[in-house]
């Protein structure tokens, strides 16, 4: 009676990890890929106008980002700190009536949401939040001193694994 217990036990323990594996692998496979090619920092013949805000309270934050979408060519105007911390998820804002500016931005920096306001008192085209999901992904790669050419090896697959493992698991 007791082996037969132990084998139960073994056989659950067994069926759970491989079912914490297939899961944590089908969110990874569902990620959607990194783009190896540069991304466009202008739009209708002038570059995109950004303002960059963090909204986690992590310092130096948007200066990270700001000096990320400088590099590949954006026109930040102003960077500096959200009027509210305690952000979870970044958005890129779109601030005139067409959204791809934003998404070129949320490209640049990796962001996964893209939202729509149209605001015609802001003279630029898109507004970045920070939030804590980039501050723990995009932020430690700019601190750390490593470029996205360095994602490609083997920091990448660690990344994607942090990522999937928060969607399925938050908190």
């Amino acid at each position: 009676m007791n082996s037969w217990i132990r084998s139960i036990t073994l056989a659950v323990v067994f069926a759970l990890a491989g079912a914490f594996s297939a899961s944590l692998w089908l969110e990874i496979r569902s990620e959607v890929p990194v783009a190896t090619e540069a991304v466009s920092a202008e739009w209708e013949g002038r570059r995109i106008r950004v303002e960059v805000l963090n909204g986690a309270g992590v310092d130096e934050l948007a200066r990270q980002a700001t000096e990320r979408l400088r590099r590949r060519g954006f026109d930040v105007v102003y960077y500096g700190n959200a009027p509210e911390f305690g952000r979870d998820t970044s958005e890129a804002i779109a601030r005139l009536g067409i959204v791809e500016p934003a998404r070129r931005v949320a490209d640049a920096l990796r962001l996964r949401k893209v939202s729509h306001r149209p605001d015609k008192n802001l003279f630029l085209d898109v507004t970045v939040i920070l939030g804590s999901d980039w501050a723990d992904a995009g932020g430690e790669r700019a601190e750390g001193g490593q470029d996205d050419a360095m994602l490609a090896g083997g920091a990448l697959w660690w990344a994607r694994i942090k990522g999937a493992a928060g969607r399925l698991w938050p908190g």
